[in-house]
């Protein structure tokens, strides 16, 4: 008797086992976190995902700019302010810059988004002023966009900002970007979007004297300023500005992408490998999390490029380095080191 007791037990726990993952998938019920990992693996065993797995995909909440400029309006309205005429000019400037902080996204916490703005707005029909923005990276869903947003209390003051006009909402990937803005008076002037930050000067040569007396300090060779080096420089700075910011190497990478086609100053260098450092006066110190204006060289040095965990620390401390060049423009700063 105890035997067939123990049979109906364990046919009605294995039973329960190839339901319950069934159950959670057909019903889309929410899976409770601490038994997901267990549910997902039997639904894999029990080869359940396939087009269940397809329909949720399809049936998700997705990251849709209208779905989340709809959420802003009833946030709004919800808090007794007025909706905002969403506007296409002010939409082609959130677009460009949800599409400059995709291809930038690394560098986020260091994009000059004051410039950006004022250059994209710069040839706008509708003279915007008074522009302000938010942005978020990560979420997949306008519901998560949308939490994320109103869940920091610095974005939810602009987002209700009851002198706003117009709204644009923009998406790229897992990219959002609000922006909100005021329409200027015929007799205001275009001027008053945001200007180019004003940076204290750092000069070329300090940088070199400032990266010096770092690698003495660490007992590294010193580095001599190369002309050649200096060419390729300016020339790097020059496409940053064009970007509109940090590009992440990839015109570096643009330009070493082709060894039989090299830039011809490039070609010109004597030596072997080439390095780049970029920086944004506007930095983040990596290790804090602190972002501040490097009002010296041996901030950038020391602060901004030592705290770095995507190589430029190592790159400053290489030994293998016996030459550089710094250029700046518009607190955008390269430095290039040749071995």
């Amino acid at each position: 008797m105890q035997k067939r007791h123990l049979i109906i037990l364990f046919f009605f726990i294995g039973l329960l086992v190839v339901l319950t993952p069934y159950y959670f998938l057909q019903t889309r019920t929410v899976i409770p976190t601490f038994i997901s990992p267990a549910v997902t693996r039997l639904a894999q065993l029990l080869e359940l995902q396939s087009e269940v797995a397809t329909n949720l995909v399809s049936t998700a909440d997705p990251l849709v700019a209208s779905t989340v400029l709809k959420q802003v309006q009833e946030y709004r309205e919800r808090y007794g302010y007025t909706t905002l005429e969403d506007n296409s000019d002010l939409t082609k400037v959130a677009q460009q810059l949800a599409d400059a902080i995709f291809a930038n996204v690394e560098n986020y916490d260091d994009m000059p988004f004051e410039t950006l703005i004022a250059s994209y707005a710069h040839d706008s029909k509708t003279p915007l002023a008074a522009i302000s923005h938010v942005s978020v990276v990560g979420p997949t869903s306008s519901q998560v966009a949308f939490a994320a947003f109103v869940g920091d209390s610095a974005q939810t003051e602009i987002l209700l900002d009851d002198e706003a006009e117009i709204i644009a909402v923009a998406t790229n990937s897992a990219v959002t970007v609000i922006t909100l803005a005021r329409v200027a008076p015929k007799n205001e002037p275009q001027a008053i979007v945001p200007q180019k930050q004003v940076f204290p000067e750092i000069s070329d040569t300090a940088m070199t004297t400032a990266l010096n007396e770092y690698r003495r300090a660490h007992g590294i060779p010193q580095l001599i300023e190369n002309p050649l080096l200096c060419q390729y420089a300016q020339k790097r700075v020059g496409d940053l500005v064009a970007f509109g910011g940090l590009d992440g190497h990839a015109g570096f990478q643009k330009d070493f992408s082709d060894l039989n086609n090299l830039p011809e100053v490039i070609q010109q260098y004597p030596g072997g490998r080439i390095g780049e450092n970029l920086a944004y006066q506007h930095c983040r110190n990596m290790t804090t999390g602190d972002g501040f204006v490097a009002e010296t060289a041996t901030a950038l040095i020391e602060w901004c490029f030592d705290s770095s965990t995507k190589g430029h620390r190592e790159a400053q401390l290489n030994p293998k380095f016996t030459a550089t060049c710094t250029r700046h423009q518009d607190g955008l700063f390269v430095v290039i080191f040749g071995e």
